[in-house]
């Protein structure tokens, strides 16, 4: 592993040891029960489109059954809870998973810093560049320089999100559902995985946080390393 420290007024100095190693769903929770906390961070799965001005998309039939289908490899995990961002696709998928891992049905508690706004400033911008067509655009910017007109700086967005996801949850283990254009920020910002349009958006995947020894490690993490589908970028 390599070490990366983020230097931020709001969180003083955070450690964290990248993992270039793929992890697979399987993988957390062996990697739980050898962890003080755990963060699964995910992408949501299959929408349904936001054209025609329909801006909170649910999941598609299919968005449904992979996510039941993703669940199955979390069965094992132990001591958890779920959040999501306030979206009906980000919500849907956490309780896919729920379901396909076999776990008892929980509230899910909301996450504002993990919604689709968030990196938008102000958050109207994003509906802007929904209904303008612009996102493909602002987000290759975005992935290439850390900035795109209306929307924050990753260096100063990924820090933050860094800070809430290392902090308090209500359990030692954590499920949290977010869109692409966050996790693929953090997970480029710390240089964990290198961005590639084509294996990125579209189905289940994101980050793996785990504290061993009060330090915290990260990696790009995937429900199956043996099988990851190829996704028309920004779906």
């Amino acid at each position: 592993m390599m070490g990366y420290i983020i230097e931020n007024t709001f969180i003083g100095v955070v450690i964290v040891n990248i993992n270039k190693n793929i992890i697979s769903f399987a993988e957390t929770t062996e990697i739980a029960a050898n962890s003080e906390k755990t963060v699964l961070l995910v992408r949501h799965s299959y929408r349904e489109s936001l054209v025609n001005g329909n801006h909170d998309p649910g999941l598609t039939a299919a968005g449904w059954e992979y996510a039941v289908e993703c669940g199955k490899f979390l069965k094992s995990m132990k001591n958890i809870c779920f959040g999501a961002s306030a979206r009906k696709r980000t919500m849907e998928t956490v309780k896919g998973l729920i379901s396909g891992a076999g776990f008892e049905a929980e509230e899910l508690f909301p996450c504002p810093v993990l919604h689709d706004t968030a990196m938008f400033t102000p958050p109207e911008n994003l509906g802007i560049a929904i209904e303008n067509g612009t996102i493909p655009e602002l987000l290759k910017s975005y992935f290439t320089t850390g900035t795109a007109p209306g929307m924050r700086h990753i260096k100063e967005f990924a820090p933050a999100l860094l800070d809430y996801l290392t902090g308090d949850f209500p359990c030692p283990n954590v499920l949290l559902s977010t869109h692409d254009i966050v996790v693929v920020a953090l997970l480029s910002y710390l240089q964990v995985y290198e961005f590639k349009p084509d294996d990125w958006c579209g189905y289940i995947q994101g980050a793996f946080l785990y504290q061993q020894n009060g330090n915290w490690n990260i990696a790009y993490c995937v429900p199956d390393k043996l099988n990851r589908p190829l996704t028309k970028l920004f779906v």
